[in-house]
């Protein structure tokens, strides 16, 4: 499995937790590592909608509410995991300490997934299924 973090979180903490999980685990990416960074968000969509068992961890919104985006991300048949909004409240260091914290129930919770579904992750209390 592959899981790739949006352009709105730390590269770093994508490497870090990639090293983590080592060899076995999944392979965590960030989307600096396979496109350009001014990549527009349908194109990434569009492409990482090819891949096989793959997951994308983001905290853009637009993509919930931008005609377009939302009609690639729809159409992609990809797995997401939105950040809920009160992981905007936090610096570089909360973020990670939690994401970290949270992984494995993240990681559960993902491998229940179907195609197409997506959650929302909140710093604490339960990893929550939405319609698109």
């Amino acid at each position: 499995m592959k899981c790739v973090f949006d352009n709105n979180l730390p590269p770093k903490l994508a490497r870090a937790l990639n090293v983590l999980e080592g060899q076995h685990g999944i392979e965590v990416l960030h989307l600096r590592d396979i496109f350009p960074e001014n990549t527009d968000d349908i194109t990434w969509i569009n492409e990482l909608s090819k891949e096989s068992d793959c997951f994308i961890i983001t905290k853009d919104k637009n993509i919930r509410r931008n005609p377009h985006e939302r009609k690639a991300w729809k159409e992609s048949g990809l797995k997401i995991v939105f950040l809920q909004k009160t992981w905007f409240n936090h610096d570089f260091w909360q973020i990670s300490w939690r994401l970290i914290k949270r992984w494995i129930d993240l990681k559960k919770a993902v491998d229940r997934m179907k195609d197409n579904e997506t959650l929302i992750l909140p710093i604490t209390g339960k990893i929550e299924n939405i319609e698109k």
